[in-house]
């Protein structure tokens, strides 16, 4: 007898209705008590062919046989509710579920599957709840809650439903795509969320809060040319008066990051409170490493590309390397600042996010497959990314670490830097941002790629310069009178002749920075900054490490000084106090007209 309505089941699976209503009915008349049989063929007539008052009559036999058949109960409700619109006793069935099966997470999340359908989201949501009370590991339960709020506008409630959802659920081989479905409604939920957060007053109380901290002015500057999303530029280490943010507006989800640039500024004031304050430079040193490891490899992967053009994709690439090898630790930190502290964000922060994870992992992708990088350097990308992608998923609990088709070695290492990232969260104090930034290039073996240096003595040498001073142990009102002196003697564009001969070697500096990357520029600003504190002659030689074998006149230092300045930090030039404004802008006009720029 079984095995008849075994048989007329697997019937259904097949899509044979008409065999199986046969077999169901000569099962019947052989066993007309057998509650289940009369509840498949009620299925069977009502959902396939399509005949409701038939299904009605045998769901009512299937309940006489047995007044607590689960689904026979919920496919009444179900029948009642479309087809005659009697949602009130359709109600009593589905109460009935609960008074007879309330620890039946199954029966009772398919009450609320069924209400959810009918578009009755109130009285589903308490369904939902009690399944996942249940059993809160299936990612469906959590769906039809989300979806329910979702629907009914509560966009709050839906975002916070589809979160606690992808965190404590998980896959199950009877529904593997629920967890797909679950983060496709997360993503929609919080893109349509995130619209209605004021991040505006967000982001300046936090700008008005780190204000205070130092009593410094944040300054918000749009750059169109900028590659990245955004970029703080800390008062300190720029030798400026008010902390800049740089950003492109034409970049999405620009108000993230200006709460996670500002992060950036919050630990930065932190540390250099805590005296433990670094900076991140790229010096001749750090170059030549980058050169001596990857040049014979790009000359062989790229060999019909002019050197030009093959050093400047060097350059490029030894700078995005270096801004990722500094990032990638840091933003750990900010991203978590921003989850924990800030949580009204944390739908754009999500989207924000998912946007840059999918961009990291069709560049981690490509780097590979173009075959144009080394090996090592698209392998730090990709376990750098994948780091990334761990924090997300143990955030938001979106899993995308299987995209990056990882081997075993790079997962593990990726784990591995994760787990320092952890450790460091457990115990942190402020700075040990920069530990754990050794610790990863270590890790990655690029540990002389870049290199760290204190803030504090950074900031000192990018101090204004002092010119001409004859003794060394003089005062500081001493060297303001001489400063006072030598601009009153070297007035800007007094003297043709010195104007000319300075631009002739601000011309000579632009053209040999075109060769070099911004931190190298930067490098020699730095460096002839910390040769300015002693006082700069223009009748005297000079010569720094940044630029070895080449002995500076007085006035070609100056020269390369104003340029380099102006090339990397062009905020500072009023700050520095050389007359040479005039000599700047003729400078400019030869070197745009010798390079076809108007």
């Amino acid at each position: 007898m079984e095995n008849k309505l075994q048989k007329a089941l697997e019937l259904c699976n097949s899509q044979e209705f008409e065999k199986a209503e046969t077999l169901l009915q000569q099962f019947l008349k052989e066993d007309p008590q057998n509650s289940e049989a009369w509840r498949v063929l009620a299925q069977v007539h009502w959902i396939h062919m399509r005949k409701p008052e038939k299904a009605y009559d045998e769901l009512i036999e299937a309940l006489r046989c047995n007044p607590k058949n689960m689904w026979a109960l919920i496919l009444m409700g179900n029948l009642l509710s479309k087809e005659h619109d009697d949602k009130e006793h359709a109600m009593e069935y589905f109460d009935k579920v609960l008074e007879y099966y309330p620890d039946n997470d199954v029966a009772v999340n398919n009450v609320g599957g069924v209400l959810l359908q009918q578009e009755e989201y109130e009285k589903a949501i308490p369904y939902f709840e009690r399944s996942i009370s249940l059993d809160g590991t299936s990612a469906n339960y959590h769906y039809g809650l989300g979806m329910c709020y979702y629907k009914l506008g509560k966009l709050k409630e839906a975002f916070d439903a589809c979160h606690q959802g992808l965190l404590k659920s998980k896959d199950k081989p009877e529904n593997p795509n629920a967890r797909e479905q679950l983060t496709k409604l997360f993503l929609s939920v919080a893109s349509e969320y995130a619209k209605t957060i004021n991040v505006i007053n967000v982001w300046t109380g936090i700008k008005d809060e780190l204000e205070d901290v130092d009593h410094i002015p944040i300054r918000f500057v749009e750059d169109k040319n900028l590659d990245l999303y955004a970029k703080m530029e800390y008062a300190l280490t720029h030798g400026m008066k008010e902390h800049v943010i740089r950003y492109n507006p034409d970049k999405q989800f620009v108000d993230h990051m200006f709460i996670h640039e500002m992060m950036h500024l919050k630990m930065g004031q932190k540390a250099t409170k805590a005296n433990r304050g670094k900076v991140v430079v790229g010096t001749r040193s750090t170059k030549s490493a980058f050169y001596r490891r990857y040049q014979t490899y790009m000359k062989r992967a790229l060999r019909n590309m002019p050197s030009a053009e093959l050093d400047h994709l060097m350059d490029k690439l030894a700078d995005s390397l270096n801004y990722q090898l500094m990032n990638c630790p840091l933003d750990l930190f900010v991203e978590h600042l921003i989850f924990s502290t800030y949580k009204v964000v944390r739908p754009l922060q999500l989207v924000s996010l998912f946007h840059i994870e999918v961009d990291n992992i069709n560049t981690a992708q490509n780097a590979f497959k173009d075959g144009y990088f080394p090996p090592e350097i698209a392998r730090a990308n990709k376990v750098m990314n994948m780091v990334t992608s761990l924090h997300f998923k143990e955030m938001y609990g979106i899993d995308l670490i299987k995209n990056y088709h990882p081997t075993k070695f790079e997962l593990d290492m990726a784990k591995d830097l994760y787990d320092e990232f952890k450790a460091y969260l457990r115990t942190y104090k402020d700075g040990d941002e920069y530990e754990m930034l050794e610790y990863f290039v270590e890790t990655l073996k690029m540990d002389d790629l870049l290199e760290l240096q204190d803030e504090t003595a950074y900031a000192n040498a990018l101090s204004s310069v002092s010119y001409d001073i004859p003794e060394e142990n003089l005062s500081d009102e001493d060297i303001d009178v001489e400063n006072a002196k030598f601009a009153l003697e070297h007035q800007d564009g007094a003297d043709d002749t010195e104007t000319q001969m300075m631009a002739m070697y601000m011309v000579g500096a632009m053209e040999q920075f075109d060769k070099m990357t911004r931190q190298e520029v930067q490098t020699i600003a730095f460096e002839i900054a910390t040769a300015g504190m002693a006082g700069i002659n223009p009748k005297g030689t000079y010569s720094i490490k940044s630029v070895p074998g080449k002995e500076f006149g007085g006035y070609q230092f100056l020269a390369w000084y104003y340029v380099s300045i102006a090339r990397v930090m062009p905020e500072m030039l009023g700050k520095l106090g050389l007359p040479y404004d005039k000599a700047y802008e003729v400078a400019l006009g030869i070197y745009n007209s010798s390079n076809g720029k108007k």
